[in-house]
């Protein structure tokens, strides 16, 4: 299932430890930038960035399914089954 990273700006110094610290490289840290960037397809949930961030700024929450925020959800798609 995906996963939501949730920055707590007010918390965040913009260290950079939680982009150092993503194996996945779900967060970046962009030159000039004051907060780290997520890439969300990348995020596994493994949840580092949350253990390893000393200033408590980092969130991970598991996003709905995909297919419940479709417009298509429930309806038939090309290759179903009649």
């Amino acid at each position: 299932m995906p996963w939501t990273w949730k920055l707590i700006q007010a918390n965040c110094t913009g260290c950079g430890i939680c982009a150092d610290v993503c194996r996945e490289e779900a967060l970046f840290m962009p030159r000039n930038a004051a907060y780290p960037a997520p890439v969300p397809a990348k995020c596994t949930g493994c949840g580092t960035c949350v253990e390893e961030c000393p200033f408590d700024a980092v969130e991970l929450e598991e996003a709905e399914e995909v297919r419940r925020q479709s417009p298509h959800a429930g309806g038939k798609r090309a290759g179903d089954s009649p």
